[in-house]
């Protein structure tokens, strides 16, 4: 593979979600690395062996990739549980539908409709699946998880400098309990518990 000046891989390759009809200069860094990743890294990911897995209220996170401002973690959900709106002051990403049932949001509104979320595909996978979500930094985003469970995975492009660690660290708005809360290094965390969260919590901006 080959890379920029700045380090970002500079491959092209058709990525459903990303940019299908754009040339790698049309790119930005993030779209790059997302294109790279999904089309050329293992199968079984780039797992190291420091931070494998970090836990947070139940949730599990995988950390499959991460090399200089680039990360990629693979999010595990239990059924029935609500992540409510917040932002990452210090992430750019994409978030990957992989399987469950999930209803994303971004600014307010559901990208996921309650019906899709648990429609299924020939083979029994979930409809959803390779359904990608561009959120910036700035922008509001959380997520209601059915019966089934989630599991997302998220593309991130790490910026002013600050070092990828997970991501449920970097955090403005309400936490998923007091675990969450305690572990937040870097934005403005409103304490929130799991049983006092509701689908409103996941529209708010």
């Amino acid at each position: 593979m080959s890379c920029s000046s700045d380090g970002v891989y500079t491959h092209f390759y058709c990525c459903r979600g990303v940019s299908e009809l754009r040339s790698i200069d049309e790119m930005d860094a993030l779209e790059q690395f997302v294109t790279w990743f999904l089309n050329e890294s293992p199968r079984f990911g780039l797992i190291p062996s420091q931070d494998a897995v970090t836990s947070i209220e139940g949730v599990t996170a995988v950390l499959w990739y991460r090399h200089e401002q680039f990360q990629v973690q693979q999010f595990i959900v239990p059924p029935n549980y609500v992540i409510p709106a917040h932002i990452h002051p210090n992430v750019d990403s994409f978030e990957l539908y992989l399987g469950g049932q999930i209803q994303f949001s971004k600014n307010g509104k559901f990208e996921i409709t309650s019906e899709e979320s648990t429609r299924t595909g020939q083979f029994g996978e979930a409809a959803m699946r390779g359904k990608m979500i561009r959120v910036r930094p700035h922008e509001w985003h959380g997520g209601t998880f059915g019966a089934a469970g989630g599991v997302f995975m998220s593309l991130q492009h790490w910026l002013n400098g600050v070092k990828p660690h997970c991501v449920a660290a970097d955090y403005s708005g309400a936490t998923m309990g007091p675990d969450h809360f305690a572990k937040v290094k870097a934005g403005a965390p409103v304490l929130r518990t799991q049983a006092d969260l509701t689908e409103a919590d996941v529209l708010k901006t």
